[in-house]
C-alpha cells in the first residue's frame, strides 16, 4: 500500500475516527485504526470497540493498493506535528511497517495486518428502516434530552435516549428515575415509525462528530439490533439498547394549577449563588414560591446557610417545594427560551420545567419533568 494525502485531510480522518477505539482490549487491534484503499482516489479509516465503529472515507492519491491497521493514538500524534505538506503512506506488506513521510520528516510505525480487524459492519439491506434528518434538529433534540439518562448502569434502558419516530415526528426521550426530559421535532418520516433506544454514549459521540462534518443531512438506518448514522463521507454504527422503554407519555401530568413565570438567566444565576451552601450530599435548595417573589434557599450543617430571591409571575399565593439543584439547572441551560414556565401540583409531586415564549405560552414540545425532593 502507498498513498498520498493533503494533511488536513488525514488528520480530520483521524479526528473523526480515533476515539472509537478501545484502550484496554485483550486485541490489541481494537485500539488501531483500520486504513485501507477502497479506489484509485479513495480511502478509508475504520476504527471500532466492537459496541460503536466509524468509517471515514478520504480523498488521496492511491499508488499501490493494500491495507493496514496502525496505533490511532500514535498516528494522530504524528499527523498533528507535521507540516502542512502532503503525507505518504508506504507499506512494507513483509514486517508490517508503515513509513510516513512528509517534506523532510520521516517515521515508521509498526501496524498490526488489516486482516485481523474485525468485520463490524453489515452492508445487508434486510429489515433495514432508513429515515433522514436535518442534522441540527438531531443534534439540538439529543443534546436537550441526554443530561437525564441514568449513569449507574450502562447496560439498563434508561441509560440510553429513546427515539420515537412516528407521524413526521420525532420525540428523543430520556430519564434516569428521578426527572424525564423529552423534546419533539418534525421531521419527514414518509409515515414510517420506529422506536429504539440509542446508547447515551453513542450520542455524545454523534455530537462529536457532527460538529466535525459539513453535511446537512444525516440518513438514520436502523438494523434489528443496531443503528447506522450515515453522512456523506462517515458512517458512525452501533449496538442499541434492547428493551421496553417506560411508558413515557404517560408520566406526564397534565392539569397542573400552579403556573409561574420566571426569567431562565435570572434563575440560573440565583440557583448558581445559593448552591454555594448546598449540602453536597443532598444537592437540596428549597423553592418557595409567593404570588410575585421565588425565595430560594439551602443550608449545610458544616457550611451553614445562604438564600436569594427573584421575580416571578404566578397564579397562587403560595408554596414550598424543594428540588436537587443539579437537576433544575441541566433543565434550565438546555432550553432555548427567554422564560421558564414551571406547572405545579403540590410539593411532592412532578413539576413541569417548560420553555415559554413573550407571550408566556408554553412550548409543548419540550419539558422536563423533575421529581421534588423531601422537605425538612
Amino acid at each position: 500500500m502507498e498513498i498520498v494525502l493533503y494533511k488536513e485531510e488525514l488528520l480530520n480522518s483521524i479526528k473523526i475516527a480515533e476515539k472509537i477505539t478501545a484502550q484496554k482490549s485483550s486485541q490489541p487491534v481494537l485500539s488501531n485504526i483500520l486504513i485501507e484503499t477502497v479506489s484509485n482516489d479513495r480511502v478509508k479509516f475504520s476504527t471500532t470497540d466492537l459496541s460503536l465503529s466509524i468509517s471515514v472515507t478520504a480523498k488521496a492519491q492511491v499508488e499501490k493498493e493494500g491495507k493496514i491497521t496502525l496505533s490511532a493514538k500514535r498516528l494522530g500524534e504524528i499527523v498533528s506535528k507535521l507540516d502542512n505538506k502532503p503525507v505518504k503512506l508506504s507499506l512494507n506488506p513483509e514486517n508490517s511497517i508503515v513509513s510516513i513521510s512528509s517534506g523532510k520528516a520521516k517515521f515508521e510505525l509498526i501496524g498490526i495486518s488489516g486482516n485481523e480487524f474485525p468485520q463490524v459492519f453489515d452492508d445487508s439491506q434486510e429489515d433495514e428502516k432508513t429515515f433522514e434528518i436535518d442534522k441540527n434538529t438531531l443534534i439540538k433534540g439529543v443534546k436537550q434530552v441526554v443530561f437525564s439518562t441514568a449513569t449507574h448502569e450502562n447496560t439498563s434502558i434508561l441509560s440510553g435516549v429513546c427515539f420515537n419516530i412516528d407521524s413526521n415526528t420525532i420525540e428523543f426521550v430520556a430519564t434516569d428515575g428521578n426527572r424525564m426530559t423529552r423534546a419533539s421535532k418534525a421531521i419527514n418520516s414518509k409515515n414510517d415509525s420506529a422506536i429504539f433506544i440509542v446508547p447515551a454514549r453513542t450520542t455524545q459521540e454523534l455530537i462529536r462528530i457532527a460538529s466535525i462534518v459539513e453535511d446537512e443531512k444525516i440518513v438514520i438506518k436502523l438494523k434489528k439490533a443496531k443503528i447506522c448514522f450515515v453522512f456523506e463521507n462517515v458512517v458512525f454504527q452501533s449496538k442499541l439498547i434492547n428493551g421496553t422503554y417506560p411508558k413515557y407519555r404517560q408520566l406526564i401530568p397534565e392539569g397542573n394549577e400552579k403556573i409561574v413565570y420566571i426569567d431562565r438567566e435570572e434563575l440560573i444565576g440565583v440557583i448558581e449563588r445559593v448552591c454555594v451552601m448546598v449540602n453536597e450530599r443532598t444537592n437540596r435548595i428549597k423553592f418557595s414560591f409567593k404570588e410575585k417573589t421565588l425565595e430560594l434557599s439551602t443550608d449545610s450543617p458544616e457550611m451553614g446557610s445562604g438564600k436569594d430571591f427573584i421575580d416571578i409571575c404566578s397564579n397562587f399565593n403560595e408554596i414550598d417545594i424543594a428540588f436537587n439543584y443539579k437537576y433544575v439547572l441541566d433543565s434550565l441551560k438546555n432550553m432555548d427560551t427567554k422564560k421558564v414556565k414551571i406547572e405545579i401540583a403540590t410539593s411532592l409531586s412532578a413539576t413541569l420545567f417548560k420553555p415559554a415564549d413573550e407571550n408566556n405560552n408554553g412550548d409543548e414540545s419540550y419539558v422536563c419533568l423533575i421529581m421534588p425532593v423531601q422537605l425538612r
